[in-house]
């Protein structure tokens, strides 16, 4: 049975974005996965569908195959053309068409195929000229003995990226994931050292197809959620602490959050807005190496001052004058 078109399993436009693909690849995911469609006969067949969709249009290269040359040019590797070996593709057409002329064999088995190339030189490197340098003028043929190679074997190893938190990237976790490998899904535990960053791989042996009697790999492919008010920079956590010009005029304590729970951070009188405050083995655990947290002080003017809190300002302004701009080459 013909395979149906990808942008059709997902259910998308052909101009969909990356975020419409995934958005798409996630409702049908849970859709049709068999654990949650036991009654549905065909709901493995469906899953299976939707994730070959899904690996062929998230990836841009394979998009982009895939809408110039269809099914047959997903996964083909580089080098002629927009990825597609001109020999592949014409053999494919001649068994489609039952052979060429002068063919000894016709199909997808044969080894040895006469047959005209010059319409295959002329739509993959243009012009007519083939690869001896001899141009096919126009109705002209050129006559060639080629040997069909083999088709590549599929790649042992697998690949999937998964979402997670700040935190759970930051001290590791143990999640469930469900791969489809030969044909099965699996559901495995995979576990995710701390300290991985956005766009780590992660190597689990053996976990991807089998191959020669040998299976291969997969890899673990991480992409980190935003915190609401974490942000890292290497093994450092970095947060944001908005305090009142009284505290930073005054000095006060303050309970601030880090990754492994709330402290109690004192605010040095006197303290400038945009300063560092260090908290030392609060950041991210990486091979055996730990950054520190920094809390950056925002500080917060009052509002809705009346002519005697600005008397109050302008005579202390005169008596401590500041000149902040001063070191600036403006």
């Amino acid at each position: 049975m013909a395979k149906r078109d990808y942008y059709e399993v997902l259910g998308i436009a052909r101009n969909a974005s990356q975020e419409e693909i995934k958005k798409a690849h996630r409702r049908l995911v849970r859709q049709y996965h068999p654990d949650a469609n036991k009654s549905n006969p065909r709901a493995e067949e469906q899953f299976k569908e939707v994730q070959e969709a899904y690996d062929a249009l998230s990836d841009p290269q394979k998009r982009a195959n895939y809408d110039q040359f269809g099914h047959d040019a997903v996964g083909a590797q580089p080098g002629t053309g927009a990825g597609v070996d001109p020999f592949e593709a014409f053999r494919r057409a001649a068994a489609t068409r039952g052979g060429h002329r002068g063919s000894r064999q016709a199909g997808p088995n044969v080894s040895v195929e006469d047959f005209d190339i010059g319409d295959v030189f002329e739509q993959f490197f243009g012009g007519g000229r083939a690869r001896s340098g001899t141009a096919a003028g126009p109705g002209s043929s050129q006559r060639a003995r080629v040997r069909a190679r083999p088709e590549p074997p599929p790649s042992a190893d697998l690949e999937h990226t998964i979402t997670l938190s700040f935190e759970q990237a930051a001290r590791g976790t143990t999640l469930p994931l469900q791969i489809s490998r030969d044909g099965r899904v699996e559901t495995i535990d995979i576990k995710i050292p701390p300290g991985v960053k956005d766009g780590s791989r992660i190597r689990i042996r053996g976990r991807g197809h089998q191959t020669d009697g040998a299976p291969g790999d997969l890899y673990i492919i991480t992409r980190i959620a935003p915190h609401p008010y974490f942000r890292r920079e290497d093994l450092d956590v970095y947060l944001d602490l908005p305090i009142s010009v009284y505290e930073a005029v005054l000095g006060t304590k303050v309970e601030v959050p880090t990754i492994d729970g709330p402290v109690t951070l004192t605010i040095p009188p006197e303290t400038s807005s945009g300063s560092k405050l260090r908290i030392r083995g609060r950041g991210i655990e990486r091979s055996g190496q730990r950054g520190d947290q920094f809390v950056v002080p925002k500080v917060i003017v009052p509002k809705h001052l009346d002519d005697d809190d600005r008397k109050l300002i302008e005579s202390l302004a005169k008596k401590h004058p500041l000149k902040p701009r001063a070191d600036l080459k403006w």
